[in-house]
């Protein structure tokens, strides 16, 4: 599962998936309904990639927190974000048990369920095991069709004539003025 385009911005629910990026805005696409908008770079967003859990010992990553969480349920679905504070609570420490509970808020709990259940809704558990299961491409042959492709792109460039540019002026009125500044 790879969490570095996977984001939280302030102000929209859920979840969204990092597509691109302009000048002025990051391209998201939302986990829930897979719509597409801009968010301005004004606006704060967090990469689930750099958050993490409060424990008795040292903070864990949240990816590993919601990894913990897969296993604990085998691949199906948690406990209802919306159900009471000991519900959750049993279920984070079924997953993580040295959770401390003095330092994580029962929103921040509500809200780890929610974003589980959103990410698996969407498959990113799973793109984890394909990942794992495809077979690396040798970098040779990927790096020698690209050289294949530019020695190509060169070569067509190198035949084209390139003509002389006068600066946006007229080219009668570009040699008048060669000639008027004498030599």
């Amino acid at each position: 599962m790879d969490l570095t385009k996977i984001i939280s911005v302030t102000g929209k629910p859920g979840l969204h998936r990092v597509i691109g990026q302009n000048k002025q805005a990051l391209i998201v696409e939302s986990l829930i309904d897979a719509k597409r908008f801009p968010v301005p770079l004004s606006v704060k967003v967090s990469s689930l990639e750099e958050i993490s859990m409060f424990t008795t010992g040292d903070d864990v990553p949240l990816k590993e927190v919601l990894t913990k969480l897969h296993e604990a349920n085998k691949g199906a679905a948690a406990a209802d974000p919306k159900s009471d504070d000991g519900t959750l609570w049993e279920a984070l420490t079924k997953a993580l048990p040295n959770a401390d509970r003095e330092r994580i808020y029962s929103s921040d709990v509500r809200k780890l369920f929610t974003w589980y259940g959103q990410l698996l809704a969407s498959g990113e558990f799973e793109k984890k095991e394909e990942a794992a299961h495809k077979e690396p491409e040798h970098k040779e042959e990927g790096a020698t069709k690209k050289a294949v492709e530019k020695g190509v792109k060169k070569k067509a460039g190198a035949t084209a004539k390139v003509k002389p540019s006068t600066g946006g002026v007229p080219k009668a009125a570009a040699v008048r003025r060669g000639g008027q500044r004498g030599s």
